[in-house]
């Protein structure tokens, strides 16, 4: 009988930037078509009680979140995947708690399930961190730098995730989460196995008065949401060679947009008296009257089908159809926000946005010696995007305000982009040297249907080599250079004019949204010190051609996309992990960057002519010059007990203007303590302190649809599991 596996302690140590990639994923990329999954929740990895692992022999920046991490940190799965993703190197928080920046970029992450990846993620509110619920992750790895051509059209960041299944009979686990403004979430999950098939189901139901990030931080006004969410995949043996896997994720979610208590409508005021601008040079907000209905809802569904073929044990056969549907509908109550107080001259939008994905994916992995490791593969995605929309401005002659008819405007725009790769990728092992050579090419036609836009046609190569050299199994270098090729989301550009600027609706705006193109390196060392800590430092740097970037358009929850002329970036990380006495395990890091554009080249309706005319290089508004986390998990040697942390630093994103200035710095600092008990369904009792400190903080000031946007003060939630 084969010995059980050795649990290993929490791995943090997998919690570093520059950690785990090769082309094939692992160190051995294609396992025996016979060779069984390792356990959901028990990492099996342990090298003569060594607990902070060696650094990989890597040519790129990659972290790897496993299931024990992601439970472990203040609120476990319950918390939405991008605070997982911030407290990572290089990773910034934006609003509503659920985006992330990656190195100073806006957008150009790319999300992948079980190695299919998903072309556009939802570019709502709520639906950008909570599509992927925690709860069905087994393990990700989030790749910062020196991207694999497989992933070709993410260059921000990829996060590649891999979903739980079934392993070793049946298993459940139901937990309830209850506390500060009104926070509820049941949750469950059930995973068995059926002869040769395994489910795994997952579903979860979340309401609370504090959706997203008001625009002031108390009292809250008009906020609440509920949400829920399911996620099952089935995957079936068909034999030792072949294997079906069945995929299917659903997401729907209805919000308040947040009103701003602390604006006073003009009719109030003193008369004569008028707002000004804030200390940091931006326009006053409008008023949006206390009793207005701004709602948003938003549905996204997410179905593949992946088939795998095993010729033999060193080559291996992926193809993988897809559905990808992203709904959302904002409404903006035109009779309630351009009522009596409203202030003269006031507009908001209704918008509808429905876009469906189609597509699939062909992949290729061998390994020919010991020395090299091929993939390469294909993907196409064609996407139809429905957008209707209506603009309203408020009736200044009528006492009563409401809506002027003869300024109504309204439309519907449809947009079609077909967009395909090819890629191939080699690891290749020459003694102390491991190379990672990559190449891809990429193509986009985009039409306007509906339009007399003509269509339009981007395609561009690229090409990547990352090299690392291991001066001992303790102390590794890595290296990476490519000139790579992001293309434009073309999907919102023909509408975005006639929502943001209604005067313009009706005419011809040209859409000459343009591909990104990008010289990017970065260099980095990893040394793991007396088997219990391992450090590194990472430098990195990109200078981009049609540098994208992304704006809100007007008041709605639309983003279009536009080019600067040029652009760069540069910053450096500095990361550690440790695994201390056998029952404390953690992480810090840090990092600094600075990102920068140079004359708007596209899309020039979305600015003022102030801001077309400055030709000096402006600072990005997402960007947040310092960033630090230290994570810690306290346990005892059974595993029992937590005590968890995570404190995280930020020096504010940009305000301003021109995005000259920084939003203030926050300190936030977030406490689990949980224990699981001896007794029938082995319950599991949690106590979350978030932001303990109950520090005031602005995540975004005067920029974003919603205007500023605090965060939430001290929060107290109260979990509990059990397992069946």
């Amino acid at each position: 009988m084969a010995a059980p596996p050795r649990r290993r302690r929490f791995p943090w140590g997998l919690v570093a930037l520059g950690v785990v990639w090769s082309p094939a994923a692992a160190a051995d990329p294609l396992p025996p078509a016979s060779a069984p999954a390792p356990a959901q929740d028990v990492e099996t990895v342990e090298v003569q009680g060594i607990r902070v692992p060696a650094p990989p022999k890597t040519g790129a920046s990659v972290t790897t979140l496993g299931r024990p991490m992601l439970e472990a940190l203040p609120g476990g799965d319950t918390q939405p995947l991008a605070y997982a993703l911030a407290s990572q190197p290089g990773m910034v928080a934006d609003t509503f708690g659920f985006g992330v920046h990656a190195r100073g970029a806006d957008g150009g992450i790319l999300y992948v399930i079980d190695g299919i990846p998903l072309q556009t993620v939802p570019l709502g509110t709520y639906g950008v961190g909570s599509f992927l619920p925690v709860r069905m992750i087994r393990s990700l790895q989030l790749t910062t730098g020196g991207f694999p051509a497989e992933y070709g059209v993410g260059l921000g960041a990829v996060v590649d995730v891999t979903t739980r299944h079934a392993v070793g009979g049946t298993h459940g686990d139901a937990q309830v989460s209850y506390g500060s403004y009104d926070f509820f979430l049941p949750s469950f999950d059930y995973s068995q196995e059926i002869g040769k098939l395994s489910v795994f189901v997952a579903g979860n139901y979340e309401s609370t008065s504090r959706g997203l990030d008001p625009p002031s931080v108390s009292p809250i006004l008009h906020d609440g949401l509920t949400a829920g969410s399911a996620f099952a995949r089935l995957d079936y043996e068909i034999d030792r060679s072949d294997r079906v896997e069945l995929i299917a994720s659903f997401t729907q979610s209805q919000d308040q947009i947040p009103i701003d208590p602390t604006v006073l409508p003009l009719s109030a005021a003193p008369p004569g008296a008028v707002r000004g601008s804030d200390v940091y040079g931006n326009p006053p907000p409008p008023f949006v009257p206390y009793g207005a209905n701004p709602t948003d809802a938003e549905r996204d569904v997410f179905v593949a089908l992946s088939y795998t073929h095993r010729f033999d044990r060193d080559a291996r056969l992926q193809v993988a159809p897809y559905v990808h549907e992203s709904l959302g509908q904002l409404l903006c109550d035109p009779s309630g926000s351009l009522g009596p107080t409203a202030d003269p001259g006031s507009t908001c939008s209704d918008v509808r946005r429905d876009i469906v994905h189609e597509g699939a994916l062909v992949s290729v992995a061998w390994r020919p010696d010991t020395l090299q490791a091929w993939k390469t593969g294909a993907t196409l995605d064609y996407a139809e995007s429905d957008v209707s929309y209506a603009s309203y401005t408020r009736a200044d002659a009528s006492p009563s305000g409401g809506t002027d008819p003869a300024l109504t405007l309204a439309g519907q725009d449809a947009a079609a982009v077909m967009l395909a790769g090819v890629y191939v990728q080699d690891q290749i092992t020459l003694g102390r040297w491991t190379i990672f050579p990559g190449a891809r090419l990429d193509a986009q036609h985009a039409s306007f249907m509906g339009s007399v836009e003509p269509a339009l046609d981007a395609w561009g190569p690229s090409g990547r080599l990352g090299v690392s050299y291991a001066f001992s199994d303790d102390a590794v270098l890595h290296a990476f250079a490519g000139y790579l090729w992001q293309p434009p989301n073309a999907i919102d550009g023909a509408v975005a004019a006639r929502v943001l600027v209604p005067s313009l609706a009706g005419q011809h705006i040209p859409v000459d949204i343009k591909p990104e193109r990008d010289w990017s390196g970065e260099i980095g060392i990893a040394d793991r010190l007396l088997g219990r800590v391992t450090v590194g430092l990472t430098g990195w740097g990109r200078y981009a051609f049609d540098q994208l970037d992304r704006q809100n358009v007007g008041t709605t929850n639309l983003v279009a996309s536009y080019n600067f002329a040029q652009g760069r970036a540069a910053g450096a990380e500095a990361w550690a992990t440790f695994a201390i006495a056998r029952v404390l395990d953690g992480f810090a890091n840090g990092g600094w960057q600075l990102a920068q554009g140079q004359g708007v080249d596209s899309e020039k309706y979305l600015f003022t002519p102030a801001q077309l005319a400055y030709g000096g290089w402006a600072t990005l508004d997402h960007v947040q010059t310092w960033t630090s986390n230290v994570g810690f998990d306290l346990h005892d040697d059974a595993r029992k007990t937590h005590f968890s942390g995570l404190m995280s630093y930020g020096s504010g994103l940009r305000t301003g203007a021109t995005d000259q200035l920084s939003v203030p710095e926050h300190t936030t600092l977030d406490l689990t303590l949980r224990h699981r008990f001896d007794l029938p369904l082995r319950p599991e009792l949690a106590l979350d302190v978030f932001n303990v400190f109950d520090d005031v903080y602005a995540v975004r000031i005067a920029t974003g649809y919603v205007g500023s946007a605090y965060g939430p003060l001290r929060r107290v939630n109260v979990r509990l599991k059990a397992s069946f």
